[in-house]
């Protein structure tokens, strides 16, 4: 016999560089982190790609970087929308805020014969450049019903 088939899509998530301007439908009451930017540096002409990632139904969640002092996830329509955080130190930054990066943790089921199975949930988290590597802001981005 080959592999056991998945019975439905595997959650997606996507990841790309520039936020789309979905990300300006976020205030301080619907999302986890912060948010320091003026303005999200979205492309001024919206491509519809949102909507086609809510159409397909498999994307969980999507993860931006560009807007170095920005670090939430919200969710919108269904798909977790999120900035990984300004990790490098070779671009802007602010005094006195931590570089960040966002970790994503996707587990797995398991048989009780040990065979692994589908995704079960998708969490994340952001771990902080300071002097104890903080961990802040966990949360889950989806669950298996």
């Amino acid at each position: 016999g080959g592999q056991p088939r998945q019975k439905e899509p595997a959650p997606g998530l996507a990841y790309f560089h520039i936020p789309l301007p979905e990300f300006n439908n976020f205030t301080a009451s619907n999302f986890t982190g912060v948010k320091q930017e003026k303005g999200i540096s979205s492309a001024s002409i919206n491509s519809g790609f949102f909507n086609t990632m809510v159409e397909a139904g498999d994307v969980k969640a999507a993860f931006v970087g560009h807007d170095h002092l920005n670090d939430f996830c919200g969710k919108l329509t269904g798909i977790q929308l999120c900035y990984a955080g300004g990790f490098g130190y070779h671009a802007y930054g602010m005094a006195g805020w931590s570089r960040r990066a966002r970790v994503v943790s996707v587990q797995l089921e398991k048989a009780a014969s040990g065979e692994w199975q589908g995704v079960k949930s998708i969490n994340t988290w952001k771990r902080l450049d300071d002097q104890r590597l903080t961990t802040t802001d966990s949360e889950v981005l989806w669950n298996k019903l």
